[in-house]
This record gives structure tokens, sequence and C-alpha cells, in this order.
């Protein structure tokens, strides 16, 4: 049995590294999404919705952590959604196919997802293939960007921007990852298609519709605030 779960890791500092990078992807685009309901995935001690500026802001954490381990439906209306955020959660779904067609059944038209996934074709995905570690991530599906970028269109949905980041080599001691931190720049500049993780915006695609908003009536848990340090970043073409 792994001894480390996807919680603990993330507060690991290679896993606090991973997640103020990808807070600050995200943040670039929540702030500039607007509608009604926006719905963050995993249970992280971040707030990847703290500054959206969408009223209605709700969290599925520990709590559902069941339900998202069976792939079943996921608790809202069908086009009730406006905004999704699920990092890293794919690679800890069995079908992870069957998660994406729900997500599509409870966005609204036009509405956003944005998900992030290990890179397999990285250091990380090298470490992984090498490894014997039972412990998160390694003992995690890699889903390559090539396969996610298969499924959307089946699934009716549409990558709309990508990036790629955290190019150090996966180490958990902070004082190296300080110091391999320029790595990040040399790395988007250098070799953009190698990074640990990939930041995906994509959008449900429907064609001829008028959405109907469903009245929502019971909230769930509200994800705590976490704010790292901002740094620059540059977008690339997946």
């Amino acid at each position: 049995m792994p001894k480390i779960s996807a919680y603990e890791w993330f507060k690991s500092p290679l896993g606090q590294y991973l997640l103020s990078l990808e807070y600050i992807y995200i943040n670039s685009v929540v702030i500039d999404t607007f509608g009604y309901y926006a719905i963050q995935m995993g249970n992280f001690d971040v707030d990847f919705l703290d500054h959206s500026r969408i009223q209605n802001k709700f969290s599925l954490n520990s709590s559902h952590a069941d339900l998202m381990s069976a792939n079943e439906a996921l608790p809202f209306e069908e086009a009730s959604v406006d905004l999704l955020v699920a990092p890293h959660i794919l690679e800890q779904m069995s079908e992870p196919y069957q998660l994406l067609k729900e997500i599509h059944r409870v966005l609204m038209p036009e509405g956003c997802l944005i998900i992030t996934g290990f890179n397999p074709k990285s250091l990380w995905g090298l470490k992984r293939f090498l490894s014997f570690d039972i412990n998160y991530p390694w003992n995690s599906k890699f889903i390559t960007l090539s396969k996610i970028k298969e499924w959307l269109p089946i699934v009716g949905l549409e990558m709309v921007e990508g990036k790629m980041g955290c190019y150090v080599p996966p180490i958990q001691q902070t004082i190296w990852l300080k110091k391999l931190h320029m790595m990040e720049k040399l790395g988007d500049r250098w070799w953009p298609m190698l990074g640990g993780f990939y930041f995906l915006v994509i959008q449900k695609r429907t064609y001829g519709m008028t959405p109907i908003r469903p009245l929502w009536k019971k909230k769930l848990i509200k994800a705590p605030i976490y704010s790292p340090q901002k740094s620059k970043s540059h977008k690339i073409k997946l």
C-alpha cells in the first residue's frame, strides 16, 4: 500500500513548488472568466478560485473522494457550471475518459475547463518509468498530451490554450529547488515541451443552443486559500 497520498505529497517541498507554478497559470485564466458557478476539484490546501470574479464558488474535496475515485456522476445538473478547475484529477481516475464526458455534461455551453497533469515526456516521466516507488505521484497514470487531445473532440470539448511548466528535476530538497528555479525560464525558451506538467484551457463547444441555467440549492465545501508568490510565464503552442 502507498505510504504517501496525493494530499500528503502536495504538502511536500516539491508538491508545493509544483502547485505554486500551477496557481500562477490557473489564476491567469480564472481571473478573466465570468459566469455564475465555478467548481474546483481536488483535495488541496490551495484555493485556485480565490481570485475568480464568479460569485458562487464550490469545492469537491476530501469528503467527495469516494465519488471521484468511483467515476460516478458529478453532483451537478446538466449545463450548470461555467468554470471547472481540475488539477491532477484525470490521472487519479480509473477511467479518465468517462470523467471528461461527465465534465462535458455539467459544463454550460462555452463553459471553461482547466486541467493540469504530469507530463510523461519529461524528467518527471523518466523518474516514474525508472522508479519502483509506489507512492504518489509515481503510482498514478501519466496521461500523454496527445491522448488528452485525442479525447477532447470526441466528448465535445476543445482545447483553446496550453502551456507546460516545472522544468526542474523532481527533487525534494528546498535549497536545490530554489537554486534550480532559473530552469523555468530556460525551459520555457529552449525545451518547452519537456515541462513536468501541462496546463490546458478547454471549452465546451455547443452550437445552436440557448442555455437555461438551473437553480442551485446546496453549497459544497469551500476550498482554503493559498497564494504563492507570482512570477512570469510564457505561453507555448501545444
